[in-house]
């Protein structure tokens, strides 16, 4: 599964800061992983496309990060995906009477 993740910082004070950017420099990301990871220019937080065989492994991927960052996880679909099921769901409801 594909889920666009995006956060924002709860502890935006300088220790916070320091704190987490020593825990990022030694972490190795997973299990999930990262498709894109981008961090927004004005330093609120960011976001990441990230594949994920399970909700677990997200929430696994997430975890060491829960006491720094405010997370907001949504499952995603390619266009082409998405769209056939769209259509698929709008041929069902042009048959029903």
């Amino acid at each position: 599964m594909l889920f666009q993740v995006t956060w924002e910082f709860i502890d935006s004070s300088e220790s916070g800061s320091r704190r987490s950017l020593q825990l990022f420099s030694k972490w190795q990301p997973g299990p999930a992983k990262f498709q894109a990871f981008y961090s927004y220019a004005e330093g609120t937080g960011g976001f990441a496309i990230i594949e994920a065989d399970s909700a677990a492994d997200l929430a696994r991927t997430m975890a060491p990060w829960v006491p720094f960052l405010q997370f907001e996880a949504r499952v995603i679909l390619p266009m082409q995906e998405a769209t056939g099921i769209n259509v698929e769901a709008m041929n069902w409801r042009d048959g029903v009477k």
